[in-house]
């Protein structure tokens, strides 16, 4: 019976110098590793969702506004016409983190007020938003005068309407969070809107920006809690819109909802 040779083949043993033939053939592996991961991430990376060009305007500074406070269906700061906005100009409000300005608020609605905080934006949406806070935060306006005697906003009924699309919170949609609406933000959005930051209504639009409005109830109140299980969800929604100021109000039947 013939002996058989050694075999020639390396062999990796834990307690002597690893092979040079191994060695090439690790490096030729971790390479073909390393290179299929950056190109399934390259892949992911692009086929991402265009969130949209919203943030916190850090770059503009602490901003301050006069006008009259509406504390309801949601806090809203209405500042008087001006050049660009002949009907005034809506500011959203919210406190720092997920906390509304509510309570402060109806304690100087239908008031004139002064706010201050940094503001948020998404730029295709226009709406203006600012995260109170600092000094003055939320007070009675120390300059009354800066409001036109007598002037309240502008209140136009646009009609009964029935329209699909998206309930968000407004904090995150306009720029506190990326993304900041979908199905991967319910529970984040459902927070924001249980502490107090105003709901809204995005209806998506295949030629140009989405139409942003602010939420309310049938009167005018804030949203029932029974509807944030259906933020980030695509919906139908029947109620009542106006225009006051420049900002879009849709007083809504929660009743009318329909999941699509």
């Amino acid at each position: 019976m013939s002996e058989r040779s050694p075999s020639k083949d390396a062999f990796f043993v834990g307690y002597l110098p690893v092979p040079r033939p191994l060695i090439a053939f690790l490096a030729v592996i971790t390479g073909v590793i390393i290179g299929a991961g950056v190109a399934v991430a390259s892949v992911f990376a692009v086929a991402q969702q265009d969130w949209g060009d919203a943030s916190f305007l850090w770059g503009e500074g602490r901003q301050t506004r006069t006008g009259i406070l509406i504390a309801e269906p949601y806090p809203v700061l209405y500042t008087p016409p001006s050049a660009e906005y002949p009907a005034g100009r809506a500011v959203v409000l919210s406190g720092q983190g997920k906390r509304g300005v509510q309570q402060r608020a109806e304690a100087l609605d239908g008031a004139i007020a002064d706010i201050g905080g940094i503001g948020l934006g998404r730029g295709e949406v226009g709406i203006e938003f600012i995260q109170v806070g600092g000094r003055p935060s939320l007070a009675a306006a120390q300059d009354p005068s800066a409001v036109p005697a007598g002037w309240t906003p502008p209140v136009e009924d646009l009609g009964a309407r029935t329209l699909r699309g998206e309930l968000v919170d407004s904090k995150c949609y306009l720029g506190a969070m990326r993304p900041g609406q979908g199905k991967t933000h319910k529970l984040c959005a459902n927070l924001c809107i249980i502490g107090g930051i105003p709901p809204m209504f995005v209806v998506y639009r295949e030629e140009g920006a989405p139409l942003v409005m602010l939420l309310g109830d049938g009167d005018g109140r804030p949203l029932p809690d029974a509807m944030l299980v259906h933020t980030g969800h695509y919906v139908e929604l029947s109620g009542a819109l106006e225009r006051r100021a420049d900002l879009l109000i849709f007083k809504v039947d929660p009743a009318s909802l329909k999941r699509l």
